[in-house]
């Protein structure tokens, strides 16, 4: 799974009336899809089975690099795990995104 074919996928299960009202909420200038958080949740776990700690990283880091709201919940969501072995770059990545927290 590539970061554009998860953002197509987030893409298409949006609604414009959710995104409108989440972003009139959460009061930042990025972009919102207006996808419920349980469906970005299956879609989180279906991403990450089978994916090593390397490409999970990954496709985290290009969704959270769209600055996509939808998309920075997936990010989190796909690292999200009772025990990653070798975690380091897991926490490298969380590390890196805290300056951006901003919702």
């Amino acid at each position: 799974m590539s970061p554009a074919e998860a953002l197509a996928e987030l893409a298409a299960a949006g609604d414009a009336g959710r995104a409108e009202a989440a972003a009139a909420h959460h009061k930042t200038a990025r972009r919102y899809l207006g996808v419920p958080v349980p469906v970005i949740d299956a879609m989180a776990r279906r991403w990450r089975e089978g994916l090593e700690v390397g490409p999970r990283c990954a496709l985290a880091s290009g969704l959270w690099q769209s600055d996509i709201h939808e998309a920075r919940i997936a990010a989190a969501k796909l690292l999200t795990q009772a025990r990653i072995r070798e975690d380091g770059p897991v926490w490298e990545l969380i590390a890196a995104w805290v300056p951006e927290f901003d919702g």
